[in-house]
């Protein structure tokens, strides 16, 4: 089976970004939906912070990336809770930041392609 890596290399690093800022947003709302319980988050959220070291960034991505590793913490944290009042707070946490990463892509995905052409002139 190829690597994701080489799935993903004609991807540009705004696309690699909007991919994993929805693959993160999916594995945290089916959490805290009740479909995914703490063992499946923790899986999902290791998982998806080895893609993360490997993502390719420019600044547009950059401004998506940052949230989205915020958001892993928070799942990570949030599967580990011990007790259910860090479990509500780490919920919290993830609520918000995954408003914050689709916040995040959609001002990603509104910027204009000759603007971030201009940049590397």
């Amino acid at each position: 089976m190829p690597s994701r890596t080489i799935l993903y290399a004609n991807f540009s690093p705004a696309d690699h970004a909007n991919l994993l800022a929805a693959k993160v947003a999916a594995h945290a709302s089916a959490f805290l939906d009740g479909r995914h319980d703490a063992a499946r988050l923790a899986a999902n959220s290791h998982a998806v912070f080895c893609e993360l070291i490997a993502a390719p960034e420019d600044a547009g991505a950059r401004a998506v990336l940052g949230p989205v590793r915020l958001l892993v913490v928070a799942m990570m944290g949030a599967a580990s809770a011990q007790d259910e009042a860090r479990l509500d707070r780490w919920m919290h946490v993830m609520a918000a930041l995954i408003e914050l990463v689709r916040q995040e892509c959609r001002a990603l995905n509104a910027v204009p392609v000759c603007l971030s052409q201009a940049e590397g002139d």
